[in-house]
């Protein structure tokens, strides 16, 4: 039925345009420039419409996409104000329709991520404070105090780093060229003078045995504490 009444409107406007030449008495030249001018009016206005078609229908999909964009939204009053408290914004959730336990479980995810990074800190500085302890112990271990004897007949108290060959004891760079005065002597004063290094020795060894000692007593108990912390928080997970 549609083929039949387009080809009655296509013969209908041909016997239109037959009429025109006729009654402006146009020649077949003119005819046919004025079919030429008639068939690239209607290929311009075609392109327009497919055009305008195009344009509609994009604007058509971005309607309908606006339209199917997820709306977030609580579920009750609850939900919204233990968001609010938490400093949760809406955005954060997958999903449409939260519920109050929603957000809860948001909370708790997002404390254990919060804890683990607060955890991985400690242990840390846990560490550097561990081999900052360590460094200070060799420190001490290898500390010797120098056996040589100032000009005021006092016992040195620098460090006592270089050991010259043939000696037995250790001395600061002011003392070690003249080692052999300070050991082959048989002075009394001097067997006083080495009395006390060896007392100042063995003092400073109690010192810092006693020292390591307090050291490993606080790891212990921080070590103590840190498993009970621990073991506070298993419980909280565990009732949460």
């Amino acid at each position: 039925m549609s083929v039949e009444v387009e080809g009655v409107e296509e013969e209908s406007m041909m016997l239109k345009i037959e009429e025109f030449v006729l009654k402006h008495k146009l020649s077949s030249e003119g005819k046919r420039e004025m079919l030429s001018l008639l068939n690239e009016s209607l290929i311009v206005i075609s392109e327009g419409i497919l055009k305008s078609k195009s344009l509609v229908e994009k604007v058509e999909k971005v309607e309908k996409k606006s339209e199917k964009k997820e709306y977030k939204k609580y579920k009750s009053k609850k939900a919204e104000l233990y968001a609010e408290e938490n400093g949760i914004e809406i955005e954060e959730f997958k999903m449409s329709l939260i519920s109050k336990k929603d957000v809860e479980d948001l909370v708790r995810e997002k404390s254990k991520k919060l804890m683990k990074i607060n955890v991985e800190k400690v242990k840390k500085v846990e560490k550097e404070e561990k081999e900052e302890k360590e460094e200070k112990k060799e420190v001490k271990k290898v500390r010797v105090i120098c056996s040589g004897i100032n000009k005021k007949g006092e016992a040195c108290k620098s460090t006592g780093t270089i050991q010259p060959e043939g000696s037995k004891k250790k001395y600061c760079f002011r003392h070690a060229e003249d080692w052999k005065s300070f050991e082959c002597s048989s002075d009394s004063s001097e067997d006083e003078n080495e009395d006390e290094e060896v007392k100042k020795e063995k003092e400073n060894e109690e010192e810092v045995k006693k020292e390591e000692e307090n050291e490993v007593k606080k790891d212990e108990e921080e070590n103590k504490e840190e498993q009970e912390e621990k073991e506070e928080e298993l419980k909280e997970e565990k009732y949460d």
